[in-house]
């Protein structure tokens, strides 16, 4: 286990790389005022790309995500890959020195986020407009359940709820069947992937300091329901309430997962029309390409027509391996993939080609974590995971010293008071 001083020198010299590096962010700082996924993920991916990001947690109250599946050595999955490349410092903000010391990293700071429920903050004492005073060129990035405004604003909002409100989770179900909720945070990511993009948006027209400072307001629901495309629209349109399709699509076919004869399962995809002609030739049915009920788009999604092909289809792979099924699809040009466990991909050769793992560096036990690495390629200033999330309060010292000037008699004295 490191001592404090071998982290405060390691944390040290990530940043002095960082400042050094080619990476594209480098000149961004950071506030991540944030707790579990939504916010925070924002500020994983900035920091994937060189932004020193400061994660700010109470220090009677870590992070709950610290505690999400944590493993018998102490190891915190979770807390390891969404807090990367980020300096963890203790802060109580509801002490007058705490309240003065982050007023001084505000002022430091070109981007702040949180995703507290609407209100929170201002009633911590930094409003908006007081904290566009502290650095008129500050981004507000805010993630809460159903916005900053509406009759629903001072709910609490979890990524779950905001599934459920999204619509997702009423489509996500096979037909007469439960609907389901993603088996991981998936409204808080996709929240979290939006406020990144919207970040950098506003970031274009802002100078930590002196201009461009504006709010950001992101819900939990309003991404996912856009990542639904048209399917309110189809809705408003026809007056037709979209219902669950399981694995197919409403609109398009064929589009299903199927079962191979060792019991394994594919996913396919042959919409478009020359893959729906590819597929039939290779599968025996060439007549069906000129068959009115499977011709078209229009005709195949009809619900006999889109039996029938379920059953020629899933006949077809039924009498195949897994292995056989992959080699005739990829030799015929069927656009289908294997559904992958966790194994799977650990052990894919085209995942090992791509690097899409990377094996990180634990300083704090010395193990190697493997994790997926950044997945955005950008070839000249490529994003890199440096370290794996740090444990509570690494980087008090560092922060505290190096950026605002505090001596250690001075933290001391802080940690008395419980300020950090």
């Amino acid at each position: 286990m490191s001592s404090d001083k071998d982290l405060s020198d390691f944390i040290r010299r990530q940043r002095a790389y960082g400042e050094s590096s080619e990476l594209p962010l480098k000149d961004m700082r950071v506030i991540d005022m944030g707790t579990v996924i939504a916010a925070p993920f924002t500020a994983t991916l900035l920091g994937d790309f060189g932004a020193e990001i400061i994660k700010i947690e109470n220090p009677d109250s870590p992070d709950a995500i610290r505690a999400w599946g944590v493993l018998e050595d102490g190891l915190q999955p979770w807390w390891s890959v969404v807090s990367r490349n980020k300096l963890p410092i203790t802060l109580n903000l509801r002490t007058p020195e705490g309240a003065e010391i982050f007023a001084g990293l505000v002022k430091k700071t070109d981007v702040l986020l949180e995703n507290f429920r609407a209100g929170v903050l201002d009633r911590l004492g930094f409003p908006g407009e007081r904290l566009l005073e502290l650095n008129k060129g500050l981004v507000i990035g805010r993630i809460s359940g159903y916005g900053q405004t509406g009759p629903y604003s001072s709910r609490p909002g979890f990524g779950t709820l905001a599934e459920g409100f999204s619509g997702l989770t009423f489509l996500n179900a096979q037909p007469d069947g439960p609907p389901l909720s993603p088996p991981f945070p998936l409204a808080d990511m996709v929240a979290g992937l939006h406020l990144a993009f919207a970040t950098m948006m506003a970031l274009r027209s802002a100078r930590r300091g002196e201009y461009g400072g504006r709010e950001i307001d992101v819900s939990l629901y309003e991404p996912l329901l856009g990542l639904l495309g048209a399917t309110f629209l189809e809705y408003w349109l026809s007056g037709k309430i979209p219902q669950p399709f399981g694995s197919e699509m409403s609109s398009a076919a064929p589009r299903n997962n199927y079962q191979t004869k060792d019991n394994c399962w594919l996913a396919l995809s042959a919409t478009a029309q020359v893959p729906f002609e590819r597929l039939m030739d290779t599968i025996g049915k060439p007549e069906y390409k000129t068959d009115p009920r499977f011709s078209t788009n229009e005709a195949r999604i009809r619900k006999e027509s889109r039996k029938e092909l379920n059953r020629v289809i899933a006949d077809w792979f039924a009498g195949m391996t897994l292995p056989e099924a992959l080699e005739t699809c990829e030799k015929h040009g069927i656009t289908a993939s294997i559904i992958a466990s966790m194994h799977d991909i650990a052990e894919d050769p085209h995942v090992r080609e791509r690097k899409t793992l990377l094996n990180i560096n634990d300083p704090v036990t010395g193990k190697t974590l493997r994790m997926p690495g950044v997945p955005v390629r950008l070839p000249s200033s490529p994003g890199e995971i440096r370290f794996p999330g740090l444990p509570m309060g690494a980087a008090n010292e560092v922060v505290y010293q190096d950026l605002l000037g505090y001596s250690s008699a001075q933290l001391e004295e802080l940690k008395l008071k419980k300020v950090i």
